[in-house]
């Protein structure tokens, strides 16, 4: 953000090293950088900035920010009230406009490759993979290739017949 908005940035007069932002790699945090923001008409202020190598960039407004303005945080709307240049101001939650409609009758796909899985699985020593199978009502068992046949039965105990075609009925938790 830094580069791209071509701020200018101050050395940090205090330089320390951080590790968590991304696996693996250890990196001084160097630069300082004063950005100016605004929220809606009302808010504008200003943060000093730890300026890091990152892909994604989000001004985070944590506890020292709402301590330095008075900030009162409402649990149940999940919204923060204060007072700014004499105007009391009320940060609402965001509306999730980023999604995208979907057109009816149309079916989403998402698939990855097998090398993905397996860093993603490396990354978090967990994975679910979901497999979905549908019942085939044109092409009987037996219209199959024999290469596709074989290698069904390589894999019988994952997709076997017994399995149901589709989920089980909700059950309520009993303790």
């Amino acid at each position: 953000m830094v580069q791209a908005l071509q701020l200018k940035t101050t050395k940090n007069p205090n330089p320390y090293k951080i590790s968590w932002v991304k696996k693996g790699m250890e990196m001084m945090v160097t630069d300082l950088c004063r950005v100016s923001f605004s929220i809606g008409k009302s808010y504008s202020s200003e943060v000093l900035c730890d300026v890091i190598d990152m892909d994604v960039c989000h001004i985070i407004l944590g506890r020292p920010w709402q301590f330095d303005v008075g900030a009162l945080y409402d649990c149940r709307s999940n919204t923060y009230a204060f007072d700014w240049n004499g105007k009391r101001i009320r940060l609402l939650p965001g509306i999730s406009g980023t999604e995208t409609p979907r057109a009816k009758g149309k079916t989403a796909l998402f698939s990855d490759s097998a090398a993905a899985m397996i860093n993603a699985w490396r990354e978090t020593s967990s994975i679910l993979a979901v497999i979905v199978k549908e019942v085939a009502q044109s092409l009987p068992q037996n219209h199959y290739p024999v290469e596709l046949t074989e290698l069904l039965s390589q894999f019988a105990d994952v997709c076997s017949e017994k399995h149901p075609h589709e989920l089980p009925p909700m059950r309520s938790i009993q303790h």
